[in-house]
């Protein structure tokens, strides 16, 4: 059976606050962050009639690099729609994009996404939700919540808790339902009630459900602020580990405007994707914006 070791779990500093890293973006070389926990069950149960996945989302989506991996291990086919390729994306590959495209990925430009995926399913498809929300997703979040128990014991971390941002929320909330201490979260793609309503599509029990941050000010998913990216080299710098810049800016400002506030020691999860900085620096650099 293929598995992963455990993720590092080091101690860290930030403006004069004890915190822990869970470094999910080094759990493998190929395959890492929080869709590879997402994903695990794809990679380790047996599918003897499965030949093909798809799924859809956008053009630099993480979760698409991670099936593009998942598909190549598994010798599948790997299928995918999104609503638009920039003419300048598909002349000059980067990202996610351009290495989704050297393992193999066939993709597919349409308004109606979910729509046009319906032609490609059948009884040998797998069809993976955009983000990975869905069921699924649970089992390798629940051994991320087995490693995490071990650390803050091996550790002796008093009063843990843990911190991340979400898209869909289903690592966060997966991970509430098997850990035995407090996980925070914020919404990156939408709203409270976003995140909300996508966790209530995968789980009943709304005692499991993390508890949600809101930051003073809203931030438009995907829109370039020189803020959050100075937040991120901030980080960078004080801690010397480099984060995501399409969710990570923005958890880590909204962590840093209720650190005083929350009870315990924080543990920030590291989701992993690190691929798409690439071309969101190249973004801010059009922008002129970055320092």
């Amino acid at each position: 059976m293929v598995s992963f070791q455990p993720s590092l779990f080091e101690e860290k500093f930030f403006q004069n606050h004890r915190i822990y890293f869970k470094r999910d973006d080094l759990l493998d070389v190929d395959f890492s962050g929080n869709k590879a926990r997402k994903f695990y069950a794809f990679l380790v149960r047996d599918f003897p009639h499965i030949r093909r996945v798809v799924s859809s989302g956008s053009n630099q989506s993480n979760a698409m690099y991670s099936l593009s991996v998942l598909a190549k291990k598994r010798g599948w086919e790997f299928i995918y729609v999104c609503d638009h390729i920039p003419s300048f994306l598909k002349q000059n590959p980067i990202g996610n994009y351009a290495k989704a495209l050297e393992n193999g990925m066939r993709i597919f430009e349409s308004s109606s996404r979910e729509v046009a995926l319906e032609a490609f399913l059948d009884s040998h498809t797998l069809h993976v939700k955009e983000g990975g929300r869905q069921k699924e997703a649970e089992e390798g979040v629940a051994l991320l919540a087995q490693e995490l128990v071990c650390d803050v014991a091996r550790e002796h971390v008093e009063n843990p808790y843990l911190f991340l941002p979400s898209g869909t929320g289903t690592t966060a909330l997966f991970l509430q339902k098997h850990l035995p201490f407090k996980v925070y979260t914020c919404a990156t793609v939408g709203d409270s009630a976003y995140l909300r309503r996508q966790w209530e599509s995968i789980e009943a029990n709304v005692h499991v459900y993390p508890t949600i941050l809101e930051t003073h000010r809203k931030y438009r998913y995907g829109k370039l602020y020189r803020e959050l990216f100075e937040v991120w080299k901030t980080v960078q710098t004080e801690t010397g580990v480099t984060f995501d810049l399409v969710y990570d800016p923005l958890g880590w400002k909204v962590l840093i405007e209720h650190l005083g506030m929350l009870k315990g020691t924080p543990i920030y999860l590291h989701q992993g994707g690190l691929l798409g900085n690439t071309s969101m620096l190249q973004r801010y650099a059009r922008k002129a914006i970055m320092l």
